[in-house]
């Protein structure tokens, strides 16, 4: 049984990379991955349960990537180096962030997982902002809700910054990922004390 559900996810995952979500039925999938239409939705009942399926998997991959963060590394240059991992992790889950509108306007479960995740991934990215402020990398607030602003922008850019890659950008994968996790880092650079432009240098070098 986990071994055709491994089989679903991996099919879809190719197909609606390739596809497109709307592209493709229910019934498509089952002949694709060489199963009975009734044998699939016994394991996923809807193509909301195989994209929440999908997700699930690139949430786990997220969370492994989140354990391979060094400690004992800068947190200017350890984000840089999560977010090239993560962006990576973006491009090979790419459907999702490519119809991400007409996901979340189809799946209400998959939009509010979505949503779920959202909020995880602020309260991050706020505990790193933190943790600069205490290694002297980034100053404080000018304003109120300077860096709750600063994480909104992040979240816009995170979420289609592959959709842009894809009609401006000609260049590989690697570089592409390289190229636009650099411009993510560079939201930071207003914000970054002398300490933290220093250390930024090194984003810039690697």
């Amino acid at each position: 049984m986990k071994k055709t559900k491994q089989k679903i996810l991996a099919t879809a995952l190719e197909l609606y990379n390739e596809k497109g979500v709307g592209n493709l039925s229910i019934r498509q999938l089952a002949k694709e991955v060489g199963i009975s239409h009734s044998n699939l939705i016994y394991h996923y009942p809807s193509q909301e349960d195989v994209i929440l399926g999908l997700h699930e998997l690139l949430l786990q991959k997220a969370m492994e990537l989140n354990q391979e963060i060094s400690k004992e590394e800068s947190p200017l240059v350890s984000l840089f180096r999560s977010t090239q991992k993560g962006f990576a992790i973006v491009y090979d889950f790419r459907f999702l962030f490519k119809d991400l509108q007409y996901i979340c306007s189809s799946f209400p479960r998959v939009k509010e997982t979505i949503r779920t995740v959202e909020e995880v991934r602020s309260r991050m990215y706020r505990s790193v902002i933190e943790l600069m402020k205490a290694k002297k990398l980034i100053r404080s607030e000018e304003r109120e809700d300077e860096f709750k602003d600063l994480i909104t922008l992040i979240k816009i850019y995170s979420d289609h910054w592959l959709e842009s890659s894809s009609i401006y950008d000609d260049g590989r994968r690697d570089e592409k990922i390289r190229k636009y996790a650099y411009l993510l880092m560079s939201f930071f650079y207003p914000y970054l004390t002398d300490k933290g432009k220093e250390e930024f240098q090194f984003i810039e070098r690697s």
